[in-house]
Formats: structure tokens, C-alpha cells, sequence
């Protein structure tokens, strides 16, 4: 026979402990001694009692064995015990015991039971020599009563069971003589036995009772931890504690929910829980609650469903959590969950969504969402014949006003064309700002005379005078359009269409609307000659890198540079990248310029310190190529620069088409160890998904949010924070562009942008310059 019993964190439970001995003062022991008294106030009157009882009947029987002297006397010493235990019974009564009992009670009791047992032992001694036969069988049946029934009574308390069954045992062993025909083995057999199982009886009940109150004892402390740590997670926590019952009425309302509800407790305890839903559930809410009342019903666990919820009139996002709850029946309950406010975080997950289909600036839809929006309403007016149209419109004069009052400025014209645009074009129309001061409106269900009544609404509208920073800003408007399928069958097609009529107006003088005409594309040949000189500038030299410089937002040295191509043309002199690029991208001409560019790129680099990266732009059309790979990893090793210096940023046109051979592409060059760059994150052409296809490195700001980072509304830095928050959880860095201030600099480095880059550290410069730069000094010194 062996018992093992668990450690506890507290006193161990052995074969001592159970026995009595060995508590010490620990609490636990105590409260078991407390519970050991209880158990045998409760069954020692009635056991000990009816033994007694009988046993006065049987020594009634024989007084004449036993003497009259010795019967008064045993009757007076069990009397007196009876005496003392219905006194100890009632003070008991009268007087819980509580939740401990001390050693010196736990021991009274035991010698009291222990007296019993020495009183029934003098009386077998007395009265079995003596007896006839008969009576010693009696004798020995009302002594095994007496043993059950004392090991009932003291079932829980080991120490007095053997005490008592060990005194009645022996002694009535011991008293019975030498020639009775009792005094065999198989009787002294049947005693021992009986007194051993009554004793590992109470040995076990005692332990398993131990084990309990232990349980017991532990649970209470858990759940006292347990709810110590819920009330110091609702009390300084965002999130908060929500039951409801079977029905989904709240049936516990913390201090916390009632507070990020704005109402009191007592208003909400017991209203259903859907009714705080607001009417968004019927629209962009509706998927969640439904997913949750779904959940209510199957009685399953749900987890971080947002919901909408009306609060002071106001729509809040909740994210609930919750697991079933039932009863000891198993019966169904209810749901116990936590609940937290996202309204602020859902907002910032919609606007960081929005910045691939919207303009941040303007918040007119951007290239990727107007393209979309092209391609159904040219396919409807196929079907429909009725004709679509599709207008193009350049701001004039606005690089003149960028380059002399700055880029805020800019901005904040953009915006006031971009209101006047709306304005003019009107409903049922999709207007677009498709990058720098590039506009497009598409017209459904549009006649060619509702067609040329908005181009010159649009172009009035702008022709009038802005006020910005208090100064007078006149630019106008050159519009092309075109009508879809007449000009164009594809969207391709009217594309170009319109594209050729705005090209011919802005080569007219500007300032006017026109549609295509067929003759435009005869003009369209003078383009090429452009295309020609293209074609020939690398081999005249035309072509030239400039640096500018990306800065540690840190410590303010430089860590990289950006590698921008110029082109001198011999007539023309310096034509923007943005004019010439997108004609390299058309011919093609941009895979071997681009293989210039790297290798030129490279070349430099190669004389900076180590650490020091280049960032070289990639376009859509050199993805496309086949030699790419190759081309990247010969400028690499010709030059001896370490892939990890190397950083591709990519530019807006790979983002208008969804490739597999693109993303292939990617992977590979990822594979060499070229890091990459997305650029101008948030101006229209960025693309969410591409953050996780093409394992980008960096994610570049653009200059729009930079410069409005300072604005009292706070949005744009809101939008800051979200990037560098995205970027973050992707493991990216960011990369501040267009920061042309002081403050500018010192805000989006206080956001947790890495790096920064813009006029304030330094214009693009001559490789040389560059170079020198680096090599020298490379703490850059700005004012202010």
C-alpha cells in the first residue's frame, strides 16, 4: 500500500502529514485539521453512542461475571467520557470551529478516542476469561461492531483509527484464554484483518481529503490571481472584459466598457449586445456581424471581429473576441470575451489601402484606379454606342511655380486645381490625377458636345487666378480628348488619341481644349526625330549621371545616393527625364540606357567607402527584359561592388500590370542580393501587394506627404506614421523624400523615418562632386 502525492508550492503532503504530525503552522494543515474535526463531530454522537449502547446492555448480561464494583466503576470512567465528548460536541455547535483548528485541539480529540479504545481494552480483559463460550463470541461480534463503528467516526482522522483499532484488537485478542475454542488463528486473523482495512481506510479517505482541500486551496489562489490581473488589465489596458448570457444580453459590464461605451453600467447590464450596433452594420459592417451573430448561433469561439457600434452618435470599430461558456450540466451560457477599440487603426488601414487607388494629395483616383474605370466605360460604349470620353490635362506654367515658390506651394495648387477640376467636369464623371500636374477625365454616356462643353469648362475654370501663400498664380490648362470607340477601339488606342491631341495643343501655345484629329498622327513623326537623338545619345555623350544624396536620419552622414540620369541635348540642352524617359520606355531604347546607367552607376560606387549604397531606378520596360539578370550582375562584378549596395528602386509603370514573369524577375535579382526600393509610395501607382511579391526593402514617402507633415489637421504625418508603422511590420525601411527644411527634416525623423532625402542635404550632383563629397567630409552641414 503506497500513496504519492504532488509537492506543492507550499508544505509537502507525506505519510506524517496525513497521520497528523509534521503541520507545523502552516495555514493549509489548519484548515484540514478543522475539516478532520468536523467530519467527526458529525459521526461520532450517533457511532460511538449506539456501541455504547450496546455494549452497557452486554455487560448488563453479564455483571455476574464481572462484578458489580467493576460495572459501576466502567460505567462511571464511559459515562464520563460520553460526558466529555457531548460537551466537546456542543461547545462545537454553539461555536464553529472556523476555518482552522489547532494542533492542541487535534490532539484532545485523538486522546479522547484513544481513552475510548483503553476502556473497551480493560473491559475485554475483565470480561472474556470468564466467559462461557457463547459469550466470548458475543463478546468478540460486539467488539468488531465496536471497531466499525469507531472507524467509521474517525474515518478522516488516521491517528485516532489506529489507535483505536489497534487497543480493541489487541485487547480482545489478548483476553481471551489459552483453551477457548476462539483463540485460533484464523479469528486473531479475521481481527487483524478488519483493523487493517478500517486503518488504510481512513488513510486513504484522509489523503484524498487532503489532495481536495489542496486542489482546492491552489484554484482559490489562481482565481485570486486571476482576477487581481484582470482588474490590473482592465484598469490600465486599451482592452476590456464583455459576457453575455445565453440570449446576448451583457451580463457584466467592467468599469473600462462602460467608459469606452460612454454610458453608465446600469444602463447597459442586461441590453442585448447588437442593439449598440450602429446602421453601418448594413453596410460595410455588415460581413462582420454577420460573421458574429453566426458565431452567437453555433455557440463557437470567435476571434478580433470588427463590428461598428454607435458611440455619443459617433461610428466605432470594436474588435471582439469570445469563447462559449456552459454549465456544470453542460448546458450553454453565454459568451465571456474581451472587446478593444480600433476605430483609429481601422481608419489607418483604409487610408493606407486608399493610397493604391487614390491620390493622397488631390484624393482624386490615381492611374490605377482611372484605368480601370477606362477599361469598363470603353467597353461599354462598344456595346452600347454610346460613345465614351477620355480628356487629358496638363497644367501650364506649374513647374515655373514649383521652381520659385517650392514644392509646398505646388502642392497646395495642385489641390485648388484639383477642387476646380471637380467643379467644372461635375457628376457621373471619374477624375483622375495621374501624377505631377497630369490630370484625366473620363466621361461616360458622352456626346461630342457635352464632351467639348466640359474640356472648356475645365479649361476656364483653371485659367482663373489662384491665390496661394498670399500670392497671385495665374497657370491655365491644355486639355486633348478623345472619343471611345470612334478615336480609339482600344484603350490603348485612345490613349494615344488623346495623348497626340493634348501633345498638339500644348505644341499650339497651350491654354486651349482640342480632340483628336486623325492628322495629329502625321505630327506624331516629329516626335521621332526625337526618338532618333535618343537613340544616338549615348554614343555622343549626351548622357550624364547626377547624385543626390540620402542621409541617416540619425546622425545626418550620408548612406547612399540616388543615381538620376540627365540628358544634354546638343540643340535642345537639358530635356527633363520625364520627357525623354517615356520615349526611351516606348522604343525600348531604356534597356541599353538603363544598362548604361547601371554600369555607370556602379562605376562610381566603386570609388565611394563601403559603405555607402547606390540607388539606380528600374523601369517597367527593363523588367521586361530577358538580359536583365545578366546585365545587373556584370556591372556588379566588373566593378567589384558588393549586391548589397545595390538598391533597384522601382518605378510607376511596372504597377500597371500584374506579370509573373515581372515578379520571377524580381526574385532573382533578390536572390543575387540586390535590395529593393518602392518609390513614391502613396502618390497613385504604388501597389499594396507588391510589398510582399517583390520583398522590398525600402519604402520611399513621397515629398507630397513630407512637405504637409506640418499641418495643423495632422493628417499627413497620421499618414507617415502609418507607413513607417506598415513598413515596420514588413520589416522595411523608410525613406523620406523631398525633404527641403529644417522642420520638415526633424519631423519625419521624430515619425520613424530611417533616412531622408531632398534639397536640404543636397541637390543631384556631378559624380565628381559626389565622390568628393564622400571620400571628404561626409557630415553634411545645413542650416537650419
Amino acid at each position: 500500500m503506497s500513496f504519492h502525492f504532488r509537492p506543492p508550492a507550499t508544505a509537502p503532503i507525506g505519510w506524517r502529514q496525513v497521520l497528523g504530525f509534521g503541520h507545523g503552522r502552516d495555514a493549509f494543515f489548519g484548515r484540514v485539521r478543522a475539516a478532520q474535526l468536523s467530519a467527526l463531530n458529525r459521526n461520532v454522537p450517533f457511532n460511538i453512542g449506539l456501541v455504547t449502547l450496546n455494549l452497557i446492555g452486554v455487560v448488563w448480561l453479564l455483571r455476574d461475571v464481572a462484578g458489580s464494583g467493576f460495572i459501576a466503576g466502567w460505567t462511571a470512567t464511559v459515562a464520563a467520557l460520553a460526558a466529555l465528548r457531548f460537551v466537546h460536541y456542543r461547545e462545537a455547535l454553539r461555536h464553529d470551529l472556523g476555518e482552522t483548528a489547532t494542533t492542541r485541539q487535534f490532539w484532545l480529540i485523538t486522546a479522547e478516542v484513544a481513552a475510548y479504545g483503553v476502556a473497551w481494552a480493560v473491559l475485554m480483559l475483565r470480561l472474556l476469561p470468564g466467559a462461557h463460550p457463547d459469550t466470548q463470541a458475543l463478546l468478540l461480534i460486539v467488539s468488531l461492531t465496536a471497531m466499525g463503528a469507531g472507524g467509521c467516526a474517525v474515518a478522516v482522522m488516521p491517528i485516532c483509527a489506529i489507535a483505536l483499532m489497534t487497543t480493541i484488537a489487541l485487547s480482545t485478542l489478548a483476553a481471551l484464554p489459552s483453551g477457548s475454542l476462539l483463540a485460533r488463528g484464523e479469528v486473531a486473523c479475521a481481527f487483524v484483518t478488519f483493523a487493517a482495512m478500517i486503518i488504510r481506510s481512513s488513510l486513504a479517505t484522509t489523503a484524498a481529503l487532503m489532495a481536495r482541500m489542496r486542489s482546492q486551496t491552489e484554484l482559490a489562489e489562481q482565481g485570486e490571481v486571476v482576477r487581481l490581473l484582470l482588474s490590473e488589465f482592465e484598469a490600465n489596458g486599451s482592452d476590456w472584459l464583455i459576457e453575455v448570457d445565453a440570449e446576448g444580453r451583457l451580463t457584466h459590464v467592467s468599469p473600462r466598457f462602460a467608459e469606452v461605451a460612454r454610458q453608465p453600467r446600469e444602463a447597459l447590464m442586461g441590453t442585448p449586445l447588437l442593439t449598440l450596433f450602429g446602421p453601418e452594420r448594413r453596410r460595410s459592417g455588415r460581413a462582420p456581424v454577420k460573421a458574429l451573430t453566426g458565431s452567437f448561433a453555433a455557440r463557437r469561439a470567435f476571434r478580433d471581429i470588427s463590428v461598428p457600434v454607435v458611440v455619443d452618435g459617433e461610428t466605432r470599430w470594436w474588435a471582439l473576441s469570445g469563447t462559449p461558456k456552459f454549465d456544470l450540466q453542460g448546458g450553454f451560457t453565454g459568451f465571456r470575451g474581451v472587446g478593444r477599440d480600433v476605430t483609429e487603426v481601422r481608419r489607418g488601414q483604409e487610408r493606407i489601402a486608399e493610397l493604391a487607388r487614390f491620390d493622397p494629395l488631390t484624393g482624386l483616383a490615381n492611374r490605377a484606379l482611372f484605368r480601370d474605370a477606362l477599361d469598363d466605360a470603353l467597353a461599354r460604349a462598344i456595346r452600347t454606342a454610346k460613345p465614351c470620353a477620355l480628356l487629358f490635362i496638363d497644367l501650364d506654367r506649374f513647374k515655373a511655380v514649383n521652381d520659385s515658390l517650392g514644392h509646398s506651394a505646388g502642392d497646395r495648387l495642385l489641390r485648388e486645381a484639383a477642387l476646380r477640376l471637380r467643379g467644372a467636369v461635375g457628376g457621373g464623371a471619374t477624375v483622375a490625377r495621374l501624377g505631377g500636374d497630369e490630370f484625366a477625365v473620363l466621361i461616360p454616356d458622352a456626346s461630342p458636345r457635352r464632351a467639348e462643353a466640359v474640356a472648356t469648362a475645365i479649361v476656364a475654370a483653371l485659367a482663373r487666378a489662384f491665390v496661394v501663400d498670399g500670392q497671385t498664380i495665374t497657370i491655365g490648362a491644355s486639355i486633348g480628348y478623345a472619343l471611345g470607340p470612334e478615336d480609339g477601339a482600344s484603350v490603348e488606342a485612345l490613349l494615344k488619341s488623346a495623348d497626340l491631341a493634348l501633345y498638339d495643343v500644348k505644341s499650339s501655345g497651350r491654354g486651349a481644349a482640342c480632340r483628336f484629329l486623325p492628322a495629329f498622327r502625321e505630327r506624331a513623326d516629329e516626335r521621332r526625330v526625337l526618338e532618333a537623338d535618343l537613340a544616338q545619345a549615348l554614343d555622343r555623350g549626351e548622357l550624364a549621371l547626377a547624385f543626390q544624396p540620402v542621409v541617416d536620419a540619425g546622425d545626418e552622414r550620408i548612406v547612399g545616393f540616388e543615381a538620376l540620369l540627365r540628358w544634354n541635348h546638343r540643340r535642345l540642352g537639358n530635356i527633363p527625364p520625364v520627357k525623354f524617359i517615356p520615349i526611351a520606355e516606348a522604343t525600348g531604347l531604356i534597356v541599353p540606357i538603363g544598362a548604361w546607367v547601371l554600369d555607370e552607376a556602379c562605376a562610381w560606387a566603386a570609388r565611394w567607402p563601403e559603405a555607402v549604397r547606390i540607388a539606380v531606378n528600374l523601369s517597367p520596360a527593363q523588367l521586361d527584359d530577358d538580359g536583365l539578370i545578366e546585365t545587373v550582375e556584370g556591372a556588379l562584378a566588373r566593378h567589384g561592388i558588393d549586391p548589397a549596395r545595390l538598391e533597384l528602386e522601382i518605378t510607376e509603370g511596372l504597377f500597371l500590370d500584374d506579370k509573373p514573369a515581372t515578379i520571377a524577375r524580381l526574385a532573382a535579382l533578390n536572390a543575387i542580393g540586390v535590395s529593393f526600393a518602392i518609390d513614391d509610395f502613396g502618390t497613385g501607382y504604388s501597389s499594396l501587394g507588391y510589398l510582399h511579391k517583390a520583398a522590398f526593402r525600402r519604402i520611399k514617402i513621397d515629398r507630397s506627404f513630407v512637405a504637409r507633415a506640418a499641418e495643423a489637421n495632422g493628417e499627413a504625418s497620421a499618414i507617415i506614421e502609418s507607413i513607417v508603422r506598415l513598413a515596420r511590420s514588413l520589416d522595411m525601411e523608410t525613406t523620406a523624400e523631398g525633404t527641403e527644411t529644417r522642420a520638415e527634416f526633424e519631423l519625419v525623423r521624430d515619425l520613424g523615418c530611417a533616412q531622408v532625402q531632398g534639397y536640404l542635404f543636397g541637390k543631384p550632383m556631378p559624380p565628381e562632386q559626389a565622390t568628393a563629397l564622400v571620400n571628404g567630409v561626409r557630415v553634411l552641414t545645413v542650416a537650419a
